[in-house]
């Protein structure tokens, strides 16, 4: 073919009407930002309670035993949370179907697996998690 020719004139054409949304991008070109982010969440959120507690007037002696005690376990939980409903909601808009594990977001550790399996990637991030969570409990 040595002339461009429009789209409408190719047999790709009748490929293309059939399909309303392009195609889901490969697992292996799917940012991973928000779901790493997510896989060091227990960590981060280790540090936004000692940092909460801080905020509120207390020497460290203090945050710590507040922490450890359990005083500001939900900080951790709404970013678990809100960082798997993230990365579920960048999935669907990257044309992942989701509806086989998207409903596990608030489940953090079968959402990480599930996620894994689903795009055909290692669990890397589910292991990290795990890590992350038992570092915390270990420090508590």
């Amino acid at each position: 073919m040595t002339e461009w020719q429009p789209l409408s004139v190719t047999p790709l054409a009748d490929v293309l009407k059939q399909c309303a949304v392009p195609p889901a991008l490969p697992g292996n070109r799917i940012p991973g930002g928000v779901v790493w982010t997510l896989a060091f969440a227990p960590l981060i959120g280790y540090a936004l309670e000692m940092w909460t507690a801080g905020l509120s007037g207390m020497e460290f002696e203090e945050a710590y035993a507040a922490v450890t005690e359990g005083q500001y376990w939900f900080i951790t939980l709404i970013l678990n949370i809100a960082l798997g409903y993230l990365d579920e909601r960048r999935l669907r808009k990257s044309g992942v179907d989701t509806a086989a594990f998207g409903w596990l977001a608030w489940l953090v550790p079968f959402y990480l697996w599930r996620r894994a399996k689903a795009l055909g990637q290692k669990p890397a991030y589910f292991w990290v998690w795990l890590v992350m969570l038992i570092l915390v409990l270990l420090t508590a």
